[in-house]
């Protein structure tokens, strides 16, 4: 029964196959191979020179089965079933290709040094056509129930060495095993120049049968020279030195077609740039996320509570840069949005002509984008299984080393296996005696995303020092019915409850139903018990860390006690302050309970320097000078400046036209337009009358721009200078199209007397240009991130009413002037500090002007714009 109406056989009942004899089986898989080539063959075929009708090639196979109990492929059978086992390979999503890939035809080869040099002319021909070409190399083939055929035993061609240096593995970390095993066995310790490095290519250890002595061949670089991985703009990634080999071509496989096994075959394709870059930073690979992101300038070090996103931006670039290095070699490389793309719609194709394609979705789908493709989904229930031809998995080079050189000798590590054990029973006990003086403690948490749990690692990181922490996932699957619970917390001497916030202030709803067992039927396991309870949440919802005044409430309903007051971390205020604050408390409580343990009491003594976590930012908030200036003051300020300027300049003028009477005449007369007016006398004598106490000092002077008419001056002294306003939120909008789409655009035609507002309810989007120069300082670079916000509809009424409040016993008039004066603190601190009072030193505002500034909704930073006004 066939599984398609193409020709192709389901693979038999097991309990008909496993009565097979090994002449039966061969000759079953001969005849449904045939039927399958002359199906898909015989059009292309027929008429060439040795090609024979099917009946009399079925006949000619039977009778060699017969008579030697195998058979011999011709060139075009074997080469189509080398295709036919690539279409058929389930973790491939490159096989569109599969009518490409030309063979190699070396089954004439039988030594060691032949199956090298075919070896070497595999990668020479596919570096050469940039590995744009897919190629497999044949060697003999196994006799019939034996497993007597050629052997290598790397996994690939071309793969690079690993090292272990001092406990520090150099090189790459899936081939350590492999390294280690060709230097007990073959002395290989590196390239002949002793300069062991992350990139040397393993040398190829080659058997030509099972009675031959396996030798070991290196890898010329010339065969295969590495692509060195460069960024066309980050040109600090070329200092790390990465490279990668040009093609993959895997060894270590076995191709089965028609009965005949062909064991080695060399196999190569072309990489997909997500295969190269997974090998750069794969955790168990060269882990190589971290040095890139320092290289690019970013923070690795994730706080707690915080997403790493910072690998999804290494990923990126760093996926950007092998693409680039791959296409600059000119070696073949395929992007992983063209690959899925490709691969969707030659399996739909597939299905539709040949109603068959195993896939197995895992390796198929691409890492990174995954869902970006309709593949994401049209997969998700795709089946695996083998058809034949197929590529399978042929011996690993453990099986191999074990079968040529006998099992490794077990006395040496019996003696040390043991020597190990005596060191644990040793190292028990004395953790067992170092635990005695650490009283246990047990922390349970309940996360919704993640920042509860982060928090309650680093709390149990700080604990260890002193105590025994076990930890507990109120949210886990099995959390509600987990009996191991209650033996922990019979066995604390303190329980510290760490939970997240959810909803309208509820606990997290993965966590409500172990809570509801452990304060309803188990509640007599906390009766006096010592507790700690710490929340987190936001102040910004109405009710804030509800679900940490819950569980405070529910322990003293069971006769728990809470040694220190509950802790509250607020996200908009500044969680860690508060837990680092909270964490101090608590350790000094525990420090300062009867019989506690001399560690816990040093713990608290080290730990006093939390106290003083927020000093710093109150040294930097009293650098800062705020002085307030009344309008009359200002204007005042002003008139004197103009007019001591006024004065100084009328002196001058006096005293030159006096010097210059006599040459006054020789020169021509000045336009009246750029003649200065002199003051009468009059206005001097009004000008000496003023009252030099109401100059202000030297700083206030600075910044108010006088002109030569006074009122201009008093206005430009009144006018909003704001930094904040002119570098956030002046923007000037180049052009808006409105996009709309064909219905709305037809339902506008047809509906003449709509007016336009209506019109601008409809668009769906609008595509706005602005000139990035005018807002911000300094100016945006291309690839920057822009967020727009709302504009706040709040009424002018409401607006002046919160002003009003704000300002206090202040009249909204008047002006503010901030100084900077600092040998400790510098801009920048305050800059990351207090960015909204950075953004004003050395600035005159109005105060009406810079409570309404940072009062509206408009400012990218209000939760820090409040912060900086409270304090």
């Amino acid at each position: 029964r066939g599984i398609c109406p193409n020709g192709c056989k389901a693979e038999l009942n097991s309990v008909i196959t496993e009565d097979e004899s090994t002449v039966e089986t061969m000759m079953r898989e001969a005849m449904e191979y045939l039927e399958l080539y002359y199906h898909e063959r015989y059009e292309d075929m027929c008429g060439t020179k040795g090609f024979l009708p099917k009946k009399e090639r079925m006949a000619q196979v039977r009778k060699a089965i017969h008579g030697t109990g195998t058979y011999v492929h011709t060139f075009d059978e074997l080469e189509h079933g080398a295709r036919v086992a690539w279409r058929n390979a389930p973790k491939c999503s490159n096989r569109k290709y599969w009518q490409q890939l030309k063979l190699l035809d070396c089954r004439d080869v039988n030594s060691n040094e032949g199956i090298y040099g075919s070896c070497m002319k595999h990668l020479s021909k596919a570096v050469a056509c940039g590995s744009a070409e897919a190629y497999v190399t044949v060697f003999r083939p196994s006799t019939p129930g034996t497993c007597d055929g050629p052997a290598i035993w790397n996994e690939q061609l071309l793969s690079y060495a690993a090292y272990n240096q001092h406990g520090e593995i150099i090189g790459d970390p899936k081939n350590l095993r492999f390294t280690q095993m060709l230097e007990e066995r073959f002395g290989w310790k590196g390239p002949s120049d002793g300069n062991q490095g992350p990139y040397d290519y393993l040398p190829l250890v080659i058997q030509s049968s099972p009675t031959e002595k396996p030798e070991l061949f290196e890898v010329p670089l010339e065969c295969a020279p590495a692509v060195h991985i460069h960024h066309p703009e980050h040109p600090e990634l070329s200092e790390l030195n990465m490279r990668w080999y040009p093609i993959p071509a895997v060894c270590a496989l076995d191709l089965t077609v028609g009965g005949i096994v062909y064991s080695a075959v060399p196999f190569n394709g072309w990489y997909a740039n997500t295969e190269v870059l997974r090998d750069l930073t794969d955790a168990s690979r060269y882990n190589m996320l971290v040095p890139v992101a320092r290289a690019l300038g970013l923070d690795p070090d994730t706080k707690p509570g915080d997403e790493p996103l910072w690998k999804d931006e290494v990923m990126t670039v760093l996926n950007k840069a092998v693409y680039h290095s791959f296409k600059v070699s000119k070696i073949a490389m395929i992007g992983h949005h063209n690959l899925i793309d490709m691969f969707w719609e030659w399996y739909k194709d597939e299905m539709r002509h040949r109603q068959y394609c195993p896939v197995n979705f895992k390796w198929v789908i691409p890492p990174m984008s995954s869902a970006t493709n309709e593949a994401y989904l049209g997969l998700n229930k795709a089946q695996e299984y083998t058809l034949k031809p197929a590529y399978v998995f042929g011996k690993s080079f453990l099986t191999l080393e074990r079968e040529h050189f006998g099992k490794r000798d077990s006395t040496k590590s019996m003696t040390m296996f043991f020597n190990t054990v005596r060191l644990a029973i040793f190292f028990k006990r004395l953790i067992n005696l170092v635990r005695r003086r650490r009283p246990p403690v047990l922390i349970l948490y309940a996360s919704v995303t993640g920042n509860a749990a982060a928090y309650a690692s680093k709390l149990g990181s700080t604990l260890r020092a002193c105590c025994q922490v076990s930890f507990f996932d109120c949210c886990g699957t099995n959390s509600a019915g987990d009996l191991q619970i209650m033996s922990l917390i019979d066995s604390a001497t303190l329980c510290i409850f760490i939970t997240s916030t959810q909803g309208n202030g509820e606990l997290p709803s993965l966590s409500r139903k172990f809570f509801l067992n452990l304060f309803g039927k188990n509640g007599h396991a906390l009766f006096d018990k010592n507790c700690a309870v710490l929340g987190f949440g936001s102040s910004a919802y109405p009710i804030f860390c509800g679900a940490a005044a819950e569980l405070s409430r529910s322990i003293t309903e069971n006769g728990g006690r809470e040694i220190v007051p509950r802790g509250l971390c607020d996200a908009v205020k500044g969680e860690d302050l508060t837990f680092q604050s909270w964490t101090a408390t608590l350790v000094k409580k525990m420090a300062s309970m009867p019989g506690a343990s001399p560690l816990v009491v040093e713990l608290s003594e080290r730990i006093n320097d939390l106290d003083q976590i927020d000093t710093r930012r109150q040294v930097i908030l009293d650098s800062v000078t705020l002085r307030i200036f009344t309008s009359k003051e200002v204007k005042e300020a002003a008139a004197n400046t103009f007019m001591s300027r006024l004065r100084s300049t009328c002196h001058r003028a006096s005293a030159g036209s006096r010097r210059n009477s006599d040459c006054s005449s020789r020169r021509g007369s000045l336009d009246s337009s750029h003649r200065r007016k002199l003051p009468d006398s009059d206005s001097l004598h009004h000008l000496d009358s003023l009252d030099s106490s109401h100059h202000l000092d030297g700083s206030l002077l600075s910044i108010v721009e006088v002109d030569e008419r006074i009122n201009e001056a008093i206005n430009k002294a009144l006018r909003d200078t704001s930094r904040l306003r002119k570098d956030v939120f002046e923007s000037h909008i180049l052009s808006r199209i409105d996009l709309v789409d064909q219905n709305d655009d037809s339902k506008d035609s047809n509906s003449g007397d709509e007016n336009e507002s209506t019109k601008n309810v409809r668009r769906k989007t609008s595509l706005v240009k602005i000139d990035l120069d005018m807002c911000g300082n300094p100016p945006y670079q291309p690839g920057d991130h822009v967020q727009v916000y709302p504009h706040n509809t709040i009424s002018e009424t409401k607006l002046r009413t919160f002003i009003d409040h704000l300002s206090g016993e202040l009249n909204l008039d008047d002006q503010i002037y901030l100084t900077f004066e600092s040998e400790e603190v510098s801009l920048a601190e305050l800059a990351v500090t207090a960015p909204i009072l950075h953004h004003n030193i050395d600035q005159l505002v109005s105060l009406e002007s810079f409570l309404r500034t940072q009062a509206s909704m408009e400012a990218p930073i209000p939760t820090q714009s409040c912060l900086d006004l409270s304090s």
